[in-house]
């Protein structure tokens, strides 16, 4: 009776880290933007994400700066010379909504099985209405986006969890 207690807990421990540890999700993406290139980071709202963005503009064509807006409308020119970071933290906002999934015309891909994502939108001339149609999408993803005008290369690497 007691080796079967102990089996028991044994399986019961190994459940919970195999349930725990597929919570865990890794990103790593990376494009060579040209011209304007939107990068969407999304996630489903119980998810929490920490991502890390570089940004090291290349040179090409007389092209020397490279001009990134933030969602608020902030500009920063990052000099050809510089390698640019930052990090955008999206917590968790809400209850797991139980299964479900979104995906919208190649923007967002988010689902139980993925519930963190980053897309890059090249030639993305109107950015305030993609601003604008991002609000509009399901109350079950938070998105967070910028544009990277000019030639640079764009990583971004992070984890997120999904409970």
């Amino acid at each position: 009776m007691k080796k079967l207690w102990l089996l028991l807990v044994l399986v019961v421990i190994v459940a919970s880290q195999v349930a725990v540890l597929s919570s865990f999700h890794s990103i790593s993406t990376n494009t060579f933007a040209t011209g304007s290139t939107a990068v969407i980071i999304s996630k489903a709202s119980y998810a929490y994400l920490r991502v890390e963005v570089d940004i090291i503009p290349q040179v090409f064509a007389g092209q020397s700066n490279t001009t990134l807006t933030f969602p608020n409308g902030t500009q920063t020119e990052i000099p050809a010379v510089t390698h640019y970071k930052f990090s955008v933290t999206l917590p968790s906002s809400g209850p797991s909504p139980g299964s479900f999934a979104i995906q919208s015309a190649g923007i967002i891909d988010v689902s139980d099985s993925h519930p963190i994502d980053v897309e890059f939108l090249s030639n993305s001339t109107d950015f305030q209405h993609f601003q604008q149609s991002v609000a509009q999408i399901d109350s079950r993803v938070s998105v967070y986006c910028f544009l990277v005008e000019g030639n640079a290369l764009v990583s971004v690497q992070g984890y997120g969890a999904g409970f």
